[in-house]
């Protein structure tokens, strides 16, 4: 399962740590998959007749509180944002809040992301035990975590301050905590850091409902030394120019694009983004097109595929310019915009807002959006076959 690239991730230096100020964790030993496959993995569960088995299932106990199976099990995003977001290297704590987030209908990143917010706040002063209703707030309190998780699924305590999210948390605590937000349109960012994997900045600058890790195709895939498998599918997308290791460039730009283009159609056709999809995935382009066409009896061109998710991605543009969102809302949180701290190839990393500016630019371009509004040009509602949105 995902658990499996917490390694990866925190070797590439992208492996969120305190509430995203450092790129490695020191403990990340501890919450990597082959420690979940090795204590705590009882099934590996699945939607109707797939052959990939992505779930994760898990028992375990910690503090005397049973990790039921029924709620499954922890993955890489959870791992990172109840583990290194907060600082915790305890994984039965980790799967113990990943059950109460699926027990009460939390999502887990936003679950763990608005905690290690909090933490963040409360290691500056900004918050105090008082506040916290005797919360002590700090990284790698694993039951301070627990415990918060619990009170935001109930409205309980601090819990009801951070229940509706770290940005309106942060305008109920005032003072300068907005400096510790990692939100894209009040959304929090996955475990996926633009820091190291710089389109990825771009994008989640860019997308219509904020900070998103599968609206688009991750850097290594296009950098050198990316498998022949990868290059030869995205060749198939126009993209056969290998770029450098944490490079930004126009041709990363186009290749953010054009990925993105690709998983909207995918999010379009309702197909699961392990099985399908522009480069590492089981099935290519290539397998794509053959599926529509067995499926629908149309010739279906990987031109087209890229077609039908561009419509997807500029009516949720034209639903955003109707509600008043513009160029200023495709912006990123600015604690993206200070160096990462600690160790390894990301440290002293940082998004540069003149470039992300630039890359904005050459995004709009491709995509046909107006450099200065960011709402879709009568020109491209017209190649799409969408004028009735303007």
């Amino acid at each position: 399962g995902t658990a499996g690239v917490v390694a990866f991730q925190n070797l590439y230096g992208s492996l969120p740590t305190r509430n995203y100020n450092e790129g490695q964790f020191e403990d990340f030993e501890k919450i990597a998959g082959d420690q979940l496959t090795d204590h705590l993995l009882k099934d590996r569960d699945t939607c109707y007749a797939c052959v990939v088995r992505c779930k994760r299932v898990v028992e375990a106990e910690y503090l005397e509180r049973a990790v039921s199976p029924q709620f499954g099990g922890p993955e890489y995003e959870t791992i990172a944002t109840m583990g290194s977001y907060c600082g915790v290297n305890d994984l039965k704590a980790i799967a113990l809040a990943s059950a109460l987030c699926n027990q009460y209908g939390l999502d887990t990143i936003a679950a763990g992301a608005s905690v290690a917010f909090a933490m963040e706040c409360y290691e500056n002063g900004l918050l105090t035990r008082e506040q916290t209703g005797g919360l002590e707030l700090r990284f790698g309190n694993a039951e301070a975590m627990l415990t918060l998780v619990e009170q935001m699924a109930k409205r309980e305590g601090f819990g009801a301050v951070l229940a509706d999210g770290s940005a309106r948390a942060a305008q109920h605590i005032g003072a300068n905590a907005a400096d510790y937000l990692i939100t894209v349109k009040n959304t929090e960012a996955p475990a996926h850091m633009p820091q190291a994997k710089r389109t990825l900045g771009l994008i989640y600058a860019v997308n219509p409902f904020g900070a998103d890790h599968q609206s688009s195709e991750h850097d290594p895939m296009y950098e050198e030394g990316a498998a022949d498998l990868y290059l030869n599918r995205l060749a198939l997308l126009g993209l056969s120019e290998v770029q450098p290791a944490y490079s930004l460039t126009d041709e990363k730009v186009r290749y953010a694009y054009q990925t993105e283009l690709f998983y909207s159609a995918l999010d379009t056709y309702c197909l699961c983004q392990f099985v399908w999809g522009p480069s590492w995935e089981l099935y290519g382009p290539a397998e794509l097109a053959e599926l529509l066409r067995a499926a629908a009896g149309w010739d279906v061109s990987v031109d087209e595929i890229l077609k039908v998710g561009a419509r997807r991605l500029m009516m949720m543009r034209a639903f955003n310019a109707r509600e008043g969102f513009t160029r200023a809302d495709d912006v990123l949180p600015a604690k993206f915009a200070k160096p990462l701290t600690g160790s390894g190839p990301t440290a002293g990393n940082f998004v540069d807002p003149v470039e992300l500016e630039h890359c904005k630019d050459v995004y709009y371009g491709l995509a046909g959006l107006d450099p200065l509004s960011a709402a879709p040009t009568p020109q491209r509602l017209s190649e799409l076959g969408l004028e009735w949105t303007a």
